[in-house]
């Protein structure tokens, strides 16, 4: 008899076959809060520098990834979805093909090339169902003194009635199943798998979508 596939396995699959789905979708809809992202980015760049090696967990069509390459010395993004990387990849141009390497890998996978000066996750934590086991991961593959960079949906943040559309839109197959955590449980998480909070800000108005910059304390 054969042996059943795992639990965790069984919902990476799932999860696989969600964003598979919706990778079009994804693909063209615009950026819903633009100031902010704009912020993020802002953000983003004044912490990293010119000869960082950066991986992005989580890419998507890797929109994010193509900007922050252009202030960095390489890139590597990865996701779940094989159909978001594949629209990833068809977005390359001459000079993303030579920063930007694009992978098919889960987020708690070791990817060639780390240590790495920074690893990025952005909307990708409260969408993983073991953040610990991600970010132990991630802790494996940063440098010593290196960063953490990520910006999480903490549902149990927000309103109720926003967290019983989310789960009814979840029951419904419409949205993805979304791991409800508060900022302090995921601060918890960050310190407990070896991480130093350096900075942690909002970009969003409802602000439940914490953007931390976290670190490895150096050897």
């Amino acid at each position: 008899m054969q042996d059943p596939v795992p639990r965790s396995k069984e919902n990476n699959m799932s999860a696989q076959a969600f964003w598979d789905r919706q990778a079009i979708k994804y693909a063209k809809k615009p950026i819903a809060d633009l100031t902010a992202y704009e912020e993020k980015l802002q953000r983003i760049r004044s912490v990293l520098r010119p000869t960082d090696r950066i991986l992005e967990i989580g890419c998507g069509t890797g929109g994010t990834a193509r900007k922050i390459a252009t202030g960095v010395a390489h890139v590597t993004a990865t996701d779940l979805s094989a159909e978001m990387i594949r629209i990833a990849r068809s977005r390359s141009d001459e000079f993303t093909a030579k920063k930007i390497e694009i992978l098919q890998a889960e987020a708690s996978q070791e990817v060639s090339g780390y240590p790495f000066d920074a690893i990025c996750a952005f909307s990708l934590l409260h969408l993983v169902d073991d953040i610990p086991n991600v970010l132990d991961a991630v802790y494996r593959q940063v440098k010593p003194g290196g960063l953490f960079l990520s910006k999480t949906v903490c549902l149990k943040d927000s309103s109720r009635w926003i967290q019983v559309i989310v789960r009814m839109l979840v029951s419904l197959r419409i949205a993805p199943k979304v791991v409800c955590i508060s900022r302090a449980e995921l601060t918890r998480h960050l310190i407990s798998a070896g991480f130093e909070i350096d900075q942690t800000v909002y970009f969003d108005k409802k602000r439940m979508s914490p953007f931390i910059i976290a670190r490895r304390p150096a050897d």
